[in-house]
């Protein structure tokens, strides 16, 4: 291990010059170095070094802080899991081709790939995970820290299930789920390539990233529905198509749960299809300077034609899993009225933020700006409230309903026969 302190003074120089608020959230920067500085010299290993970092900027209170591992950010999403140092990633690039989330205490399968894996092995959604290979989920989730904060607890608890079911390309898990029937079903399922495409950027660990699109409808009304699960640029043409598919839609759903952000850029030029003039979607506030994320008008499709941006009723669909951008993004085009956002509220961590490499490799991964939307309001904390609270539940799952969606879907209907 390379010069522990080192690291430390690299990691805790970075935030105490990029950090916006210089009361550092109430924590005495200086006073920190000088209690863990020592715990850092005293680390002989990069684990106990890791736990010192992630202590320090654990005392901030705040999102987008964090420490990643070099074995991870190095690995390829491939499933190759190549490091530059230390032991290898595990190889989770395989999944069982199904969402799941967080449900009265338990972990419950909430949407199945029509294609994937879960699907050909009859896995329904709103059955329950009872294990996954032997261990019981109840166990797993019983180590979860204790946490005030339901968001938080629903985040801990949908990474340690997503990482139990993942695996390598080719294995099989064995998974016992409560079906409708509170009956246990043992069910071998083998784990695929996950769909989309790798997206990698700056420093972090790789993403698969997807976005799908089509349309219902829905009492005589067409509705088109976008859904992309993060924010990066490789997904920007395809998003570019959709609308320009859904271009003739009555009215269009961005289902954006459990889309944990990315590339806040991004946010504007997706916003600038649905206004026909520029606007301000928000403003991210850095130590001595801010930048306003202003969207401009798409007045040209993918194939160079001049079009309108879509004037036609806009819902937005988030969940307690919808983060950063993604908050940055639907909290901006409510509260400028271009949306009607529906679900629960999001997970309010919405700062700005950016990865550097330590000197032992690791990555530091920092907030550098506050986020406020149009009106001056932070996002951060208190997240995105939906227009309409709708939670779901294990019951509409097992009945195969969608109650966010659903609902999202009957107010665009209205909205469009009111025009």
């Amino acid at each position: 291990m390379s010069d522990p302190l080192v690291t430390f003074d690299s990691a805790w120089s970075i935030i105490g010059r990029t950090h916006w608020d210089t009361t550092y959230n109430g924590v005495n920067w200086a006073a920190l170095r000088a209690e863990l500085r020592p715990k850092a010299a005293a680390a002989t290993t990069t684990g106990e070094l890791r736990a010192v970092l992630s202590d320090m900027v654990a005392r901030l209170k705040q999102s987008h802080f964090s420490i990643i591992p070099r074995e991870i950010a190095d690995a390829t999403g491939t499933g190759s899991g190549t490091g530059s140092g230390g032991a290898p990633a595990p190889d989770r690039s395989g999944s069982i081709g199904a969402e799941v989330r967080y449900l009265d205490g338990s972990i419950v399968m909430a949407q199945i790939d029509r294609d994937g894996p879960a699907a050909r092995a009859g896995v329904q959604t709103g059955w329950r995970v009872q294990s996954v290979n032997g261990c019981p989920m109840s166990a797993r989730l019983s180590r979860m820290p204790k946490e005030p904060d339901a968001r938080r607890e629903a985040l801990t608890a949908y990474a340690i299930a997503t990482q139990a079911l993942a695996g390598a390309v080719g294995d099989s898990a064995t998974v016992v789920f409560a079906d409708e029937r509170g009956r246990d079903r043992t069910i071998r399922v083998a784990r695929a390539p996950e769909p989309g495409v790798v997206a990698k950027f700056g420093n972090l660990p790789a993403m698969n990233a997807q976005l799908s699109f089509d349309r219902v409808t829905s009492a005589g009304k067409t509705v088109g529905i976008i859904r992309f699960n993060i924010w990066m640029p490789i997904l920007s043409p395809q998003f570019d198509a959709a609308v320009d598919a859904l271009r003739d839609a009555d009215a269009i759903v961005l289902d954006i749960r459990g889309n944990f952000g990315g590339v806040g850029g991004m946010s504007m030029g997706i916003a600038g299809h649905f206004f026909d003039s520029t606007r301000t979607i928000g403003t991210m506030i850095q130590r001595g300077a801010t930048l306003k994320f202003v969207a401009n008008p798409r007045r040209v499709n993918t194939r160079s034609q001049g079009v309108s941006p879509y004037a036609g009723p806009l819902a937005i669909v988030v969940d307690e899993l919808s983060i950063s951008t993604t908050e940055i993004f639907a909290g901006g085009m409510q509260a400028l009225g271009r949306a009607q956002v529906f679900g629960v509220q999001t997970s309010g961590q919405a700062l700005p933020s950016v990865p550097e490499r330590l000197p032992n490799g690791d990555i530091l991964y920092h907030a550098i700006a506050d986020f406020v939307n149009p009106f001056g309001k932070p996002l951060e904390g208190a997240g995105v409230t939906p227009d309409r609270v709708v939670p779901l539940t294990r019951q509409a799952l097992l009945q195969g309903r969608d109650p966010a969606l659903d609902a999202a879907i009957a107010w665009a209907v209205v909205q469009k026969g009111r025009r």
